[in-house]
């Protein structure tokens, strides 16, 4: 049986043409195993630091909520006072740990709507890490600068959530 339906494969390619208009193409990167499909998108903070998400797609998508996690630069995240990222934390925003790298947790649970796009995943969980470069430069709590309404891209346009 094929990982992915020819319908799912035509979302997941219509997906990676509008994560292409808003990245660079070298910056993304799809794989498929056995039983999931990745794309793994380079994306920077507005202080130049980059990161690495990871989308892990499941052969149920769009049913389910795809996990993300941040697999660069070191696989489980540090706070600000050294502590790993690694367990589930409201206050962080992250889930327990997946495959050694921490797991951003981006919507509530029962709150996952199948409508949602690759791109407005990755560009939810960019507020995320801004806010988590905030708190490695503070120590104050990421949760508090989530709740901002501050924080914008790296080019400096600000962030509208759908």
């Amino acid at each position: 049986m094929p990982l992915f339906s020819q319908a799912q494969k035509v979302v997941l390619y219509n997906q990676g043409l509008e994560l292409e208009r808003h990245f660079q193409r070298e910056k993304i990167i799809w794989t498929s195993f056995s039983n999931e499909a990745r794309v793994e998108v380079e994306v920077v903070c507005k202080n130049g630091k980059k990161y690495i998400l990871r989308v892990c797609i499941s052969p149920d998508f769009p049913n389910s909520c795809p996990p993300m996690v941040v697999i660069s630069p070191d696989g489980v995240l540090r706070r600000a006072n050294g502590s790993l990222l690694g367990l589930a934390s409201r206050q962080d925003h992250v889930l327990t740990s997946k495959d050694g790298y921490t797991r951003i947790c981006y919507f509530r649970p029962g709150t996952w709507m199948g409508n949602k796009t690759s791109y407005k995943v990755i560009k939810k969980r960019l507020v995320w890490l801004e806010a988590y470069e905030l708190h490695l430069q503070t120590e104050n709590s990421i949760d508090l600068f989530i709740k901002a309404e501050d924080i914008v891209f790296h080019d400096g346009v600000p962030l509208h959530l759908d």
